[in-house]
């Protein structure tokens, strides 16, 4: 469990099944607006967490819990992917808040702050990057004030509703995170 001053980040957890095919019902929530849907997924993420508890070093799945309500409203997830230095893979973060009552409260950047500061501490990576449509202006804020810049765009990197989409890449490099723990 990682605690923040707003959320604690924690393990899926067998009675948080619920709540993750409820999100997965509507577009909106679980994969987001800027996302396609995939509802498809929630069995293997499923069958994924019946193998792992969907946390192993090299990724990982965490809810995003309200430290008032004690309630899920959000997950964030890290892989490593091997580009651009195979020998150095990096994380790639993602996150959601699927429950719409509890956007714009904070909760995310928390969460990016928490996690970013977790793989900091926790592996030898140099650098954490995260991608998002275009279009998504609020992640983008999210991923801006947890300290990520804007690193650049994938043009048509992705293909979503009918058509192609670019791709914002972010990227935070060690030392320039916003830390929550260390009120940075």
């Amino acid at each position: 469990m990682i605690k923040g001053s707003l959320i604690v980040l924690r393990p899926v957890r067998d009675q948080d099944w619920p709540v993750i095919e409820a999100w997965g019902h509507d577009r909106e929530a679980l994969w987001g607006a800027f996302q396609r849907h995939q509802l498809d997924h929630l069995p293997l993420l499923r069958q994924a967490y019946q193998h792992s508890e969907l946390l192993r070093r090299e990724g990982g799945l965490l809810l995003v819990e309200t430290l008032d309500a004690g309630q899920a409203v959000g997950f964030v997830r890290y892989s490593f992917i091997a580009y651009p230095d195979a020998d150095f893979p990096c994380p790639e973060i993602g996150f959601g808040i699927p429950d719409v009552a509890a956007r714009g409260k904070g909760y995310a950047r928390e969460a990016v702050c928490l996690l970013t500061d977790y793989l900091f501490s926790g592996y030898a990576a140099e650098r954490i990057v995260a991608f998002t449509d275009i279009d998504n202006l609020p992640a983008q804020r999210v991923m801006g004030g947890a300290g990520f810049q804007r690193e650049g765009v994938l043009r048509r990197a992705m293909f979503r509703d009918g058509r192609w989409r670019d791709v914002a890449v972010y990227g935070v490099v060690r030392g320039e995170q916003k830390s929550i723990t260390t009120g940075g």
